[in-house]
């Protein structure tokens, strides 16, 4: 196509230089050989000119090319540095998401080593507890005599101990009274005095406990007791979060944990249906074991998602005192102390306010690890919340209709609305929960509260079994005698 128009503009020029010639010699007069050279001088000028033009047009598109070229190379150089970035990405981030994936494992195997290892323990003391035992066990019983309870033996005879007549009478036994503190630890079993009757006292403390064992076991609720019992052994034990939100924003600053058992007919029930029954039969404390593995794991999927939200884990007081339970549990945050800004172990006032000295030990011990305390269900303002500061607890969780007004609490000398005030000063965080209405959202507005929690914002979700994937069975405690024996002395609710 391009021979051609160039031959049809050669035609054309020919043409036009003949028709010039032409009109020199007929029309002006002008001699032939003046014409033919002025028609050809004039040929080659439009020759000049059209290879001038094509040469600038043929210029002009192979600098287009080399302008789309140049465009392509860099969108290449481009394509190739940001392939060399996601590589150095995978070469940094491999081993470091392989570690975060076996460091759990490991530290979990060492949490169960521990947990086998008290269990070892712990039955190495029964032992020699029933052998103690049987090693000063009485004679039988001849026939004819009557048979005495615990709370009725009678007094030594010296007959009965080969005593003649006229000597000093052997003193009674001493009748034992009930024990406020049955539950007595392996390693804190203190060393009977000397003597027959004080060793005697030591001894039977076993048998006292199993009868407070059964006593407490006859009072409770067979049924609820086995729908735990199931609910535990198949894994039917599921992990609910709440979200607590920033207002007026409603962003996700913290969560909530909650947990959530299912029965054999697959429906869900809340913790204030199974937890007197979890508290009586000694069932708490292995579920707290399971929360707190499973609220671990969570915090490690939002960790590694450089998502820095701190979960609210909520406990029983009856577990940090749990001989069982509680060594095992300080091993395993000792182990995952990292966590200690993002994990905050909640208490309900009631449990708060009965805590005796070996709670506030275990308290002591775990705020010495760095980690944060909250108290749930407050509903007496009176409470000495400086001294909870300064024993690690930076939140408080009060009922909103309490904070609003809408509800009456025990607040002494103190408003309700400058509850908050009194907590920032002592540096603890107040947060309002049961929030269900915008009309709460409002009045809790107008009182600078940058806090809040409730079914509003979001009711408490499942957890998805792929987050939880990897979370080991917590091992079965020995929840029967010993848990048993500290639920029958302090029944109390946990908050969860």
């Amino acid at each position: 196509m391009g021979r051609t128009a160039t031959i049809f503009i050669a035609i054309c020029m020919a043409v036009i230089s003949a028709s010039a010639a032409a009109v020199l010699v007929f029309q002006l007069g002008r001699p032939v050989g003046e014409a033919v050279s002025l028609s050809l001088a004039f040929m080659c000028t439009m020759i000049l000119l059209h290879v001038l033009f094509t040469r600038a047009r043929d210029r002009g598109a192979l600098s287009d090319v080399v302008d789309r070229l140049e465009d392509r190379i860099s969108d290449i150089d481009e394509d190739v540095g940001n392939l060399e970035g996601r590589l150095t990405g995978m070469e940094s981030n491999i081993p470091h998401r392989t570690r975060m994936e076996i460091d759990p494992l490991f530290a979990e195997v060492e949490v169960l080593g521990s947990l086998v290892k008290q269990m070892a323990e712990a039955m190495s003391d029964l032992e020699a507890r029933v052998e103690d035992q049987h090693a000063i066990m009485p004679p039988p019983q001849q026939h004819g005599l009557p048979h005495y309870g615990e709370q009725d033996v009678p007094a030594y005879s010296p007959a009965s101990h080969g005593m003649q007549p006229g000597s000093e009478p052997v003193p009674a036994a001493p009748q034992h009274q009930p024990l406020q503190q049955p539950h007595v630890y392996a390693d804190e079993r203190p060393v009977p005095p000397s003597g027959s009757a004080q060793k005697s006292r030591y001894d039977q403390l076993p048998a006292q406990a199993a009868e407070w064992d059964q006593t407490q076991q006859s009072n409770g609720d067979p049924a609820m007791r086995e729908i735990i019992n199931a609910a535990l052994n198949n894994n039917r034990v599921e992990l609910h979060l709440q979200p607590i939100v920033s207002l007026p924003q409603r962003q996700v600053k913290y969560y909530e944990a909650y947990t959530r058992l299912r029965d054999s007919q697959g429906e869900l029930l809340e913790a204030k249906v199974f937890l007197p029954e979890a508290i009586r039969s000694g069932r708490i404390a292995r579920i707290d074991n399971m929360l707190l593995f499973r609220s671990v794991q969570v915090i490690r999927r939002l960790t590694s998602r450089s998502r820095s939200t701190a979960m609210f884990c909520n406990l029983s007081s009856l577990s940090l005192v749990d001989e069982t339970f509680f060594p095992g549990f300080l091993d395993f945050v000792k182990a995952n102390r990292t966590f200690a800004d993002v994990l905050v172990f909640e208490f309900t006032q009631e449990d708060v306010a009965q805590m005796g000295v070996m709670e506030l030990e275990s308290l002591s011990a775990l705020a010495e690890l760095g980690f944060k305390f909250s108290i749930d269900g407050i509903t007496d303002m009176k409470m000495d919340f400086k001294s909870l500061a300064q024993r690690g607890f930076k939140y408080a969780k009060l009922h909103c209709d309490f904070l609003i007004g809408r509800r009456q609490a025990s607040h002494g000398h103190i408003h309700p609305s400058d509850f908050g005030d009194l907590l920032h000063r002592y540096g603890i965080v107040l947060i309002p929960d049961h929030v269900e209405t915008e009309s709460q959202v409002l009045e809790l507005l107008d009182l600078d509260v940058s806090l809040a929690q409730g079914n509003l914002f979001s009711p408490p979700r499942p957890v998805r079994a792929e987050v939880l994937q990897g979370a080991p069975a917590p091992a079965a405690a020995q929840e029967g005698r010993r848990d048993g024996r500290v639920a029958a002395n302090r029944p109390r609710a946990a908050a969860s």
